[in-house]
C-alpha cells in the first residue's frame, strides 16, 4: 500500500500525540490549509479502515478509535508502509545525503529525476539546505559539472549523524537493539529509514561491539549517549569502507595519550575484523574523542582533576548569571549535580568541534523562549572560547527548567517514567508531573533497558513513557518529552479513578503503607551510609603546618605521605609517593587563581578516605604536574580507596567543590587559625549530611 506524504504525516501526528488532534493546529503544523487537510483525510480513513481503525471527525477535532491492540499493531505497520512522494523536509534530507556521499558532484537533472520534481524545485531546496548548513560548509554549483558539498570529513560525518538522528530517533534505535524488537522491525525498514547512510548489518555489528565495551566499562553511560556513540562509529566505519579517512593531525594526535585511544582502536578493529595495529591513527583519535565526549559519570573512575574543577567553576558561574537574570534563587544541589554531569561531555564536544543532535530544540525554543535567551546569554558570558550551538544550550535549558518547576507537595501515588533522553529531559518531565499532578509523590526515572527489571522489583500505580514501548503486557501513557495539557489531563483522570478504587480497597491501602516503610528504610540506610563516610573522613581529617626538608615537590609529597602513617600504620607509603611523582601526573594540580595545590589519588593501597590540609613552610613549584610553573604554599590532600562507593565519591567531589571560586577558602587558609579552619569544614560536612537526599 502506498501513502502520500501528507497522509502519512497526519497519521504520525495522531499516533505520536496519542490523543485527539485539532484540524487547524494540524494544518498549521504541516504548513497547509484546513481544506487541504480535510481533502487528505479520505486517504487516511481508507488506510485506517483496512487495519480495523476508524477516524472520528467532530467539531474540527480528529479522534482515533479502535482497540489498544489494533492501534499498537498499526504503529509498527505505519513504519513499513511505502510512500509515493517525499515531504519537502524529507526531499531536502535526501538531497543533502546524496551530496554528502558523492565526492564527484551531482547533476541537478539527476536529482530532479530521482525525486520526481522539477529542476527549479531542486534549486530551491538547495538554497534552503544552504541556509541551515554550518558556516564552514558550503554548496558549490558549477555549470556543466554539477553540485558539490564543500566540507571536511569530520564535518560531513557530523551532518550525516544529524540526518541519522532526524530519520531514526534514539528511542527507535534502542528498540531495534532489543532482541524482541528485531523481530518486529525488519532490516529492510531500518536501511530505508537510514537513507543508505549505514547498512542495517553494520549497525548491528557496531552495536554488539559497543555493548560489550559498555558492559565491561566502569564508566556510566546514558542510553542516549550509548545510541549516539553507535551512530557516530557506524558512520565512521561506513566512510572508511568507502575510502574516506580522517588523517592524523597535530590537533587530534593528543587523543593518543588518553586511555580511551587503545579502546577505540580495539572497537574499530573488532568491527572491521582486523588487527588493532592496522587501524588508522586518525580514525582511532576521532572515535576516542566520542568515547570521552559521552562520559556522564567521570567521578566513578576519576573523582577530581583539572577538568573537574573547570566544570565546577563553569557550573557555579553559570548558575550565578542565570539567577541574576531571573532575579530568583534556584535550588542548588540537584541543579549543580545535573549540570556538572552534562557539562563534562559538553566541554569535550566543544573542544573537538563535535555537534550534538537535540530532537527537542524547536520545542524548547517554542515552550521556553525567555529561559532559552537567559541561559544562552549567561553561557556566552561564562564560556567565551567558542560559539556554542543552540542544541547544547537547549539541554542546559532543560536542567534549569526542571528546577524552576520544582514544587513541594503532598502526594499519594507512585509512578515510573521511561525516558531515553538525558538527565535534564527526564528531570523536567518528573518535576512537571509533580507540579501539575500533586498526587504523584513517588516518581522514579528509568531507561528502556532497565524497565523490565524495575517492574519486577516494584509495582507502580502508573507508567509514563516518552518511548513507544511496542506490544507490552501492561498499560502505560505515551507522552511527548515536554508534556502538554492534554497528556497531563489524561494522567490526572486516570489517577482520580485509581483514588476512588483505593478508597474502597483496604488491601491497596496496606500496600501503600508498606511502601512507605520500605522507602523510609531505604532513606535511613542511605543516610547511615553517608554519615558513616563523613564520620570516617572527619576521623582522618587534619590541618597542619608542614616543614619540608629541601622544599621540592617530591620532598613535600614524602613528608605528607609519611604523616599519613599516624592515621593508617599499614599504608604503603612508597606506592602512594610513586603515584604522585610519575611524569605527566594529572593527580597533582593547582586551583586557578590561588596558591593551593591539590593532590588526589584513588589507589588500592588506600583503605579509608582521607581529607587533609597542609600549610607549607616553604613554597614549592609543582614539577610533577601540568602546572609546572606554579608555586604553591597550601596543599589539599584527597585520597580514596580503589573500590569506593558512588556515595563516597560524591562526598569527596562535594569537598572539592568547596575550593572552586571560593575567596572565603583562600582567606581562611591564609589567615585562619587551625581551629577556625577545622570548624569551617566540619560545619560544611555536617550540613552536607543533613541536606543529602532531602
Amino acid at each position: 500500500m502506498y501513502l502520500s506524504a501528507r497522509a502519512r504525516l497526519i497519521m504520525e501526528q495522531l499516533f505520536i500525540n496519542n490523543q485527539p488532534v485539532i484540524i487547524d493546529e494540524l494544518a498549521e503544523e504541516l504548513s497547509v490549509s484546513e481544506r487541504t487537510i480535510r481533502r487528505d483525510l479520505k486517504e487516511v480513513e481508507e488506510t485506517l479502515f483496512s487495519y480495523h481503525l476508524t477516524l472520528k471527525k467532530e467539531s474540527g477535532i480528529l479522534t482515533l478509535e479502535g482497540t489498544a491492540s489494533d492501534q499498537q499493531k498499526f504503529r509498527w505497520q505505519l513504519m513499513d508502509l511505502s510512500y509515493n512522494e517525499y515531504s519537502p523536509d524529507e526531499r531536502q534530507q535526501q538531497i543533502l545525503k546524496t551530496l554528502l556521499k558523492e565526492n564527484d558532484g551531482v547533476k541537478l537533472v539527476g536529482l530532479a529525476n530521482d525525486l520526481n520534481v522539477t529542476i527549479s524545485t531542486i534549486s530551491s531546496d538547495l538554497t534552503k539546505i544552504e541556509e541551515r548548513l554550518p558556516k564552514n560548509v558550503t554548496i558549490e554549483r558549477k555549470r556543466g559539472s554539477g553540485v558539490y558539498l564543500r566540507a571536511g570529513e569530520i564535518q560531513k560525518r557530523n551532518l550525516m549523524s544529524i540526518i541519522f538522528g532526524q530519520q531514526f530517533p534514539n528511542y527507535q534505535l534502542l528498540k531495534f537493539f532489543q532482541e524482541q524488537s528485531r523481530e518486529a522491525i525488519t532490516t529492510e525498514w531500518i536501511e530505508g529509514r537510514l537513507l543508505d547512510l549505514v547498512s542495517g548489518e553494520l549497525l548491528t555489528r557496531v552495536e554488539q561491539s559497543v555493548r560489550k565495551w559498555r558492559k565491561d566499562s566502569a564508566t556510566g553511560i546514558s542510553d542516549e549517549a550509548y545510541a549516539n556513540l553507535i551512530v557516530h562509529i557506524s558512520i565512521s566505519v561506513e566512510r572508511m569502507i568507502e575510502g574516506n579517512f580522517i588523517q592524523q593531525t597535530n590537533e587530534n594526535e593528543q587523543m593518543s595519550h588518553y586511555s580511551e585511544f587503545e579502546t577505540a582502536k580495539q572497537i574499530l578493529a573488532d568491527i572491521l575484523e582486523m588487527e588493532s595495529e592496522f587501524v588508522p591513527e586518525g580514525e582511532a583519535a576521532y572515535v576516542t574523542s566520542h568515547l570521552r565526549g559521552i562520559k556522564t559519570r567521570e567521578g566513578s573512575t576519576r573523582f577530581i582533576e583539572n577538568e573537574e574543577l573547570q566544570v565546577m567553576s563553569l557550573t557555579k558561574k553559570l548558575i550565578e548569571k542565570v539567577e541574576a537574570e531571573l532575579k530568583q534563587t534556584l535550588p542548588k544541589e540537584s541543579l549543580v549535580k545535573g549540570l556538572i554531569a552534562h557539562l563534562r561531555p559538553t566541554l569535550r564536544r566543544l573542544e573537538q568541534d563535535m555537534r550534538i543532535y537535540n530532537p527537542l530544540i524547536q520545542s524548547i525554543k517554542q515552550d521556553y523562549p525567555e529561559l532559552f535567551v537567559v541561559v544562552r546569554r549567561a553561557f556566552d558570558q561564562v564560556y567565551q572560547e567558542k560559539v556554542v550551538p543552540d542544541e547544547e544550550i537547549g539541554y542546559l535549558v532543560l536542567h534549569f527548567g526542571s528546577v524552576i518547576l520544582q514544587l513541594e507537595s503532598t502526594n499519594s501515588f507512585s509512578g515510573l517514567v521511561v525516558c531515553a533522553s538525558g538527565i535534564g529531559t527526564s528531570r523536567m518531565l518528573v518535576t512537571r508531573l509533580r507540579q501539575q499532578i500533586p498526587q504523584l509523590k513517588k516518581l522514579e526515572t528509568v531507561s528502556l533497558f532497565e524497565l523490565g527489571r524495575k517492574r519486577l522489583e516494584k509495582k507502580y500505580d502508573v507508567i509514563i513513557s516518552t518511548i513507544d514501548l511496542g506490544q507490552v503486557d501492561f498499560d502505560y501513557f505515551l507522552v511527548s518529552p515536554i508534556l502538554n495539557e492534554r497528556e497531563l489531563s489524561q494522567i490526572a483522570v486516570f489517577l482520580k479513578s485509581l483514588q476512588s478504587e483505593y478508597q474502597r480497597n483496604t488491601v491497596n491501602e496496606e500496600r501503600a503503607e508498606q511502601l512507605t516503610v520500605l522507602e523510609a528504610m531505604n532513606f535511613l540506610e542511605q543516610k547511615q551510609l553517608i554519615t558513616s563516610i563523613v564520620l570516617t573522613i572527619l576521623k582522618n581529617f587534619k590541618y597542619a603546618k608542614l616543614n619540608q626538608a629541601n622544599g621540592t615537590t617530591e620532598d613535600t609529597i614524602r613528608a605528607i605521605c609519611t604523616q599519613l602513617l599516624e592515621k593508617d600504620p599499614t599504608l604503603n607509603v612508597e606506592t602512594l609517593i610513586n603515584t604522585f611523582i610519575q611524569n605527566d601526573n594529572k593527580k597533582v594540580f593547582t586551583i586557578l587563581g590561588t596558591k593551593i595545590g591539590v593532590f588526589h589519588a584513588r589507589n588500592e593501597c588506600i583503605k579509608e578516605p582521607f581529607f587533609q590540609l597542609f600549610a607549607l613552610e616553604k613554597s614549592v613549584v609543582m614539577e610533577q604536574s601540568a602546572d609546572s610553573d606554579k608555586a604553591i604554599d597550601r596543599i589539599v590532600l584527597l585520597l580514596v580507596p580503589e573500590k569506593f562507593s558512588q556515595e563516597g565519591l560524591e562526598v569527596v567531589s562535594y569537598i572539592s567543590t568547596l575550593f572552586v571560586d571560593n575567596t572565603q577558602i583562600g582567606e581562611l587558609l591564609e589567615y585562619g587559625t587551625t581551629e577556625e579552619i577545622s570548624i569551617y569544614f566540619v560545619q560544611k560536612l555536617l550540613t552536607y549530611v543533613e541536606t543529602r537526599g532531602n
